[in-house]
């Protein structure tokens, strides 16, 4: 799927950094768009007819946040080459296939980060918030789009944290994107209020912990940069193994950066 949206790019022939996506709609044979009000779903692909020559009609929710729209309309466009290449299923009734849907979102993903494009762009930048938010504004992409994308192409090995305040006082994990979402709290919750507080930038080294499925305390020794964001904390860490970095310490007495 990769290679197969890699030649459509090339077949369109966008100069540079060309972040527009309209232009591979026609040639993929979509002649319709339309937006839909309180649609059930991000978005559909409709065949115009019974064979890939007839083109697509294709449906997107009108009220999405645009980056979702752009993912979602990549996404979309790559389920266009399943209805070129095996006609005979995409033309039949046919239920829907988890594995199309996976390689469909591999297709916008390179669509809208290109690998060639931001692996130039990545090189010049570090691994942080700000290079993360500047490189997902570039391409017009989610924070949580780009990150993944980094971790698969670029190698970075963080994982993003979102944190919502809690009507006690108190900060719940919402969303994480690069990881396994578990339970994680903060040893040092002030962290969090501190940067919701101030609004600055926060980094520094600090544990997560976490009770896994047996009761056990886990904790987790991290990088983090931690920042508000309108009505959420943004947390950007990255982990390493509490007991390869002190091997010679019992779990339970480790050293504390405060």
């Amino acid at each position: 799927m990769a290679q197969l949206v890699i030649d459509l790019r090339k077949s369109v022939r966008l100069r540079g950094l060309d972040i527009r996506i309209e232009p591979f709609l026609k040639h993929r044979r979509v002649f319709q768009l339309e937006y839909v009000k309180d649609f059930d779903c991000d978005g559909a692909l409709v065949p115009l007819g019974s064979a890939f020559a007839d083109g697509f009609r294709m449906l997107l929710r009108k009220d999405s946040a645009s980056t979702r729209t752009r993912f979602t309309t990549a996404h979309e466009l790559c389920h266009t080459f399943f209805y070129q290449h095996v006609p005979e299923i995409k033309f039949s009734n046919h239920e829907v296939d988890p594995a199309e849907e996976r390689l469909c979102d591999v297709g916008a993903a390179e669509l809208l980060m290109p690998s060639h494009a931001l692996k130039k762009q990545a090189r010049a930048t570090g691994t942080s918030l700000e290079a993360l938010s500047k490189l997902a504004t570039l391409f017009d992409v989610s924070l949580e789009a780009m990150l993944l994308r980094l971790r698969s192409i670029a190698g970075w090995r963080s994982e993003l944290s979102t944190w919502h305040l809690m009507t006690g006082g108190g900060f719940a994990l919402r969303r994480l994107v690069g990881g396994r979402k578990v339970d994680w709290r903060w040893s040092e919750p002030k962290l969090l209020r501190n940067a919701w507080d101030t609004g600055r930038l926060l980094c520094g080294h600090t544990y997560l912990e976490c009770l896994d499925r047996h009761g056990s305390l886990k904790v987790r020794a991290v990088f983090y940069e931690l920042k508000r964001r309108k009505d959420a904390l943004l947390a950007l860490w990255s982990h390493y193994s509490t007991r390869r970095i002190y091997p010679n310490l019992p779990l339970f007495e480790l050293p504390r950066n405060h």
